[in-house]
């Protein structure tokens, strides 16, 4: 079920690239992306983070929470599933936390080129800071659920993602990217 001979732009076999925006260099290819990816660099506050930017540090991975299981939209219209998750957080390491001088439960402000935005800090051990190429990289995560209606709104993660769609049904394959994290609110 691996190899597709044909149907696939970027077929017959799965390969794996860095994210648009990586931390390090591809080592399994000279490669760095995949070379069909459909790139909206040419669009306003779309520009991306260069490897190796210092303003840029940390991974940011999004994902899905299981009280918010579908997406927002429908999810966060629902009385009991908004009151099991009210607002977004931002999951980092308590490494990282006594670095930026973040505590659990304080806010915090995530930055890209494209945007910023503000949530609550979830401080846990469930992200630990990774050994990578010789230097500690800190990972840190959001949830997608969050945005401007419903019962619970907040800040949405996805303002943060570049526009990068994969080559086969141009879905945005940007979930991690590069971004910054600082203690506080954001300037509004």
């Amino acid at each position: 079920w691996l190899f597709a001979p044909s149907g696939l732009l970027d077929g017959p076999l799965p390969t794996f690239y860095e994210a648009t925006e990586a931390p390090e260099r591809n080592l399994l290819y000279a490669q760095q992306h995949n070379p069909l990816l459909v790139r909206r660099d040419e669009l306003p506050g779309n520009a991306k983070v260069a490897l190796g930017d210092p303003r840029y540090p940390y991974v940011l991975t999004t994902f899905r929470v299981t009280e918010h299981h579908v997406s927002g939209q429908m999810s966060r219209w629902s009385s009991w599933l908004s009151e099991l998750q009210p607002e977004s957080w931002l999951e980092l390491s308590p490494e990282l936390a006594t670095e930026l001088g973040i505590t659990d439960g304080g806010w915090v402000t995530v930055e890209t080129p494209r945007a910023a935005v503000e949530a609550r800090a979830l401080v846990t051990r469930r992200l630990r800071p990774l050994l990578v190429g010789g230097r500690t990289l800190h990972q840190v995560g959001m949830p997608f659920h969050f945005g401007y209606s419903g019962l619970v709104t907040g800040d949405v993660v996805n303002d943060l993602l570049s526009l990068t769609e994969e080559p086969n049904v141009s879905i945005n394959e940007t979930k991690a990217l590069m971004c910054a994290v600082r203690t506080g609110r954001r300037t509004r």
